[in-house]
């Protein structure tokens, strides 16, 4: 049987190493990053082709789709994750090279080499959370209430004017987590709630700011189908992958504070959202002075007890997909606090050069 050939962009980053491994047991995968593999992804996927590419030149996007369709055949699937992000409110100069100008060259040299379907990772964070009582579905609107929602409601704009040329799909993720935590919202809360200092018991507001989250393993799984079930899905498709509902702050410090090793019931401290303002802010500043600016951010304090609620009822069933219950974050907490406690070093490690941008597969 001929395998399905792949191309995956962004392949090096922390959930494109992820996705190159567990396809290339199945599929022919060319991975495409700007960034050299590092040994331990090359030696977890030996048959995969690297390319080494900056999606924002044009013609280097075009020359290489030629290549390798002249070289392996008509290629079936694109999945576009190659992305930049921070967590600052400016816009860069990156996010019009990579997010949007990138877009467009990988949809034109897909288009041009009449590729199967592109499957685009936006976010759920490209939209904004919903009033109470109420969720995010499939078919609420991003917005550009920051810049790199902005830059992915760019992207998801392009996969869908595109689609009359070539079937799209747009994945919005929830926070992608591992056994290691390597989310950064996740990260700089459990960072606060396992420390010894004066804060280490404070939750923001009432406790009620949330987001869906989504295992790495999970994340391949709904990849996998939107690959699998392609032929059955609409030329442009939106789908959230995600659990249901939100996890709430004050979930999250009940399950990292009262988990085996943590002796006793710690009561957290609510912190009102002036006060909130107040610590953030000299935490900016303090960072500032050591060139280590905090993942915390003053726009985000609009975003305190609004939960991104989620209830994704279409994914699942014309996906014939959901989250697994044990791939829950709730249901993994132990397991991240286990690697935290018998490997601190490395943990740390891991989370913090997946803030920095410079994840490595390892």
């Amino acid at each position: 049987m001929i395998k399905k050939i792949i191309i995956v962009t962004g392949a090096a980053g922390f959930i494109g190493s992820s996705i190159v491994v567990a396809l290339s047991k199945e599929y022919n995968i060319i991975a495409i990053d700007q960034r050299q593999p590092t040994h331990a992804l090359i030696k977890a996927a030996p048959n995969i082709k690297w390319e080494k590419l900056d999606i924002s030149n044009a013609n280097k996007v075009y020359n290489t789709f030629q290549k390798i369709e002249e070289d392996l055949g008509t290629i079936d699937f694109v999945i576009h994750l190659a992305a930049y992000y921070h967590f600052g409110n400016d816009w860069r100069i990156e996010y019009e090279k990579s997010n949007i100008r990138g877009t467009e060259n990988i949809i034109k040299a897909s288009i041009k080499q009449r590729v199967g379907r592109i499957i685009f990772t936006s976010s759920i964070a490209a939209m904004v959370p919903p009033p109470r009582g109420d969720s995010l579905t499939e078919k609420s609107a991003v917005s550009d209430y920051f810049p790199y929602a902005k830059s992915k409601s760019e992207g998801e704009k392009i996969i869908k004017n595109a689609s009359g040329e070539i079937p799209g799909i747009v994945l919005r993720l929830a926070g992608v987590f591992s056994d290691w935590c390597e989310l950064p919202p996740l990260y700089s809360l459990m960072k606060l709630w396992l420390s010894s200092g004066p804060f280490s018991k404070t939750i923001p507001g009432k406790g009620e700011s949330g987001i869906p989250y989504i295992h790495i393993i999970d994340t391949i799984r709904i990849i996998k189908r939107c690959i699998q079930l392609s032929d059955q899905l609409d030329s442009f498709e939106i789908f959230l992958a995600s659990q249901n509902g939100a996890v709430m702050h004050k979930d999250l410090f009940s399950s990292v504070t009262e988990s085996p090793g943590n002796a006793g019931s710690v009561k957290p401290i609510y912190v009102p959202l002036e006060l909130v303002k107040i610590g953030l802010n000299i935490k900016i500043i303090l960072g500032s002075f050591v060139n280590k600016i905090p993942f915390e951010q003053n726009w985000m304090l609009e975003f305190i007890d609004r939960p991104w609620t989620v209830e994704n009822s279409y994914t699942q069933k014309k996906l014939d997909w959901q989250c697994k219950s044990n791939m829950n974050i709730l249901e993994r907490l132990p397991v991240i606090l286990n690697h935290f406690k018998t490997q601190k070093n490395n943990w740390i490690e891991r989370n913090t050069v997946r803030i920095l941008g410079e994840y490595f597969y390892s």
